[in-house]
């Protein structure tokens, strides 16, 4: 399935509280600056201001071309004028699970697929138009599994290794996680105290709440606080959410305050069966980090925040 995709806010600020430089797994607090949404304002989840981070991949020993990675899509996708160029045959037609709801998409062929020193041979992949997709392609977690996978934001950068232990560098906190559906899903988690279940989602650009989620979040937010937004999928239906501010999430050791939420029962939810309170994180959240690393292979998520290269807001 396809990650949420959604439109991104305003680029995050934070700061964190350490103890002495080279310890390890400790706590950060993170401030992330409301966005500057406006109220009604249509979210397009094709819209890409955020740049999501890509990698290069060959297909049948051509390009490289820049996919897009999304953690939260169990489906890798090419786009309809790439698998055209390519001369790539049909693979006929797959129910492909996105945003809205279910679609049948047809698919194509590639004899060769290539990331990195990873090939896969005879590889069926489904085919949206570039625009819906907002790139080339996009690299699931079907590409991903047992992968570690950094997300710098510094240097806007993304390495994929096998995965590994290493000791946690200075700044750095790890977060042990499980896996769900093949996404890392964080379950020593709360949102204003509210436990959650937390997905990763480095191809959705909004923080996403569930229905059952926000039923309890109503509950911690001033009356007035919420602001409908209506949310256009890549494949023009409009689903309807509503936007807030929440005081704090917590992911483990890590808390970030201030955080701009929007709620909708999109279709993801129902598909993993989330009748409980759950959230996807998404891009416009991890950015907050100087880099985001998810250990597939491990199950673990490490997040490192420098001192100082943030605002001086606290949480």
């Amino acid at each position: 399935m396809l990650g949420s995709g959604l439109a991104i806010p305003a680029s995050a600020r934070a700061v964190p509280r350490f103890p002495s430089v080279g310890q390890g797994d400790l706590p950060i607090v993170a401030a992330v600056k409301p966005n500057n949404y406006r109220p009604d304002q249509p979210i397009e989840t094709s819209s890409d201001p955020y740049r999501r981070m890509t990698a290069p991949v060959t297909i049948n020993g051509k390009g490289p071309y820049f996919f897009v990675v999304d953690t939260g899509a169990n489906q890798s996708v090419i786009s309809l004028e790439l698998a055209t160029e390519l001369g790539l045959a049909p693979g006929g037609s797959v129910d492909l699970h996105g945003v809205a709801g279910v679609e049948v998409t047809p698919t194509v062929m590639a004899a060769r697929m290539q990331l990195g020193g990873r090939v896969r041979q005879d590889v069926r992949l489904p085919t949206l138009p570039q625009a819906a997709i907002g790139a080339l392609g996009i690299l699931g977690i079907d590409h991903l599994r047992d992968e570690r996978i950094t997300l710098d934001f510094r240097s806007h950068e993304l390495t994929i290794e096998e995965s590994h232990y290493e000791d946690v560098p200075p700044f750095t906190s790890r977060v042990k996680a499980r896996q769900r559906s093949g996404q890392l899903t964080i379950v020593d988690a709360d949102l204003a105290g509210i436990p959650v279940s937390a997905f990763l989602d480095s191809g959705a650009e909004r923080t996403i709440g569930n229905p059952a989620l926000y039923e309890l979040a109503v509950l911690k937010v001033q009356q007035g606080g919420f602001f409908n937004v209506p949310i256009i999928s890549v494949s023009g239906k409009t689903i309807p959410g509503r936007i807030a501010l929440l005081p704090v999430l917590r992911l483990g050791y890590v808390k970030l305050v201030d955080i701009s939420v929007t709620f909708a029962d999109l279709h993801v939810f129902q598909i993993w069966g989330l009748d409980k309170p759950a959230i996807l994180v998404g891009m416009d959240t991890l950015s907050t980090f100087d880099s985001v690393t998810l250990d597939f292979g491990r199950a673990e998520v490490l997040f490192e925040l420098y001192p100082g290269k943030r605002s001086t807001s606290r949480g």
